[in-house]
């Protein structure tokens, strides 16, 4: 349950929306990393998309730590992806009280899942590489990780699958919203 602070945020989004999830995808139970500091709101660092009202946005890249640990995504650079939040945690926006350290991550490869802005990047043209794939070449598939702010990201170099990548990109609807396949 969302735990509002502020009314005026009761219409926010979601920006992460299971599509094909019943049987692809679960929902994982994780513990937060307790260095994490949930004070400190999640930014874009891209100057059309102002700061969030959370730490941390659901479709953000988790990270694997010691045991049942997750955190951000490049926060911890030992980690590795491990999927995608499924809360909000901190700030004006979460679903999670400060002083639970529980978490959900979203796992399972071939779930399906619409992301919204803030949460992917668009740095490196997603519109033209999604414009590319045929579905036939897997030398023109989109593969996506994290970057330094635990996004969804494609590398600006097409490279084929390799371990590590936390998901596919299946369309790009627009700069706000993208679908993509889980891969962890």
């Amino acid at each position: 349950m969302l735990r509002l602070t502020n009314l005026a945020n009761k219409y926010e989004r979601r920006t992460l929306r299971p599509l094909y999830a019943q049987t692809q995808a679960y929902p994982y139970d994780a513990q937060l990393d307790a260095a994490f500091d949930r004070t400190v709101m999640f930014d874009s660092a891209t100057p059309a998309v102002a700061a969030s009202k959370a730490a941390i946005l659901p479709g953000l890249v988790a990270s694997k730590g010691v045991g049942e640990t997750v955190t951000l995504s490049n926060v911890n650079a030992a980690g590795r992806p491990f999927g995608l939040f499924a809360n909000y945690v901190g700030g004006e926006l979460s679903d999670i009280p400060s002083d639970f350290d529980r978490v959900g991550i979203w796992r399972g490869v071939g779930g399906v899942f619409e992301i919204l802005a803030p949460v992917f990047s668009d740095a490196n043209d997603l519109a033209g590489d999604a414009a590319l794939e045929v579905g036939n070449d897997p030398t023109l598939e989109k593969y996506m990780n994290s970057n330094a702010s635990g996004q969804l990201e494609a590398p600006a170099t097409s490279a084929v699958w390799a371990i590590g990548d936390s998901a596919r990109l299946v369309k790009y609807l627009s700069a706000n919203a993208i679908i993509v396949e889980l891969l962890v």
